[in-house]
């Protein structure tokens, strides 16, 4: 389903969410904090 498709209220959620997530790498970035992502079935530390 393509994101046009959504319910607006849906797609709002998507881009409040995507915001944060960007302010959050950006912060960690600024601080030299790693950023915890799950990849591979793993948690792993990546840097920001």
């Amino acid at each position: 389903m393509k994101i046009s498709e959504l319910p607006e209220d849906m797609r709002q959620a998507l881009r409040a969410q995507h915001r944060a997530a960007r302010k959050l790498r950006a912060e960690h970035r600024r601080l030299g904090l790693p950023i915890i992502v799950w990849k591979n079935g793993k948690v792993v530390e990546e840097p920001a």
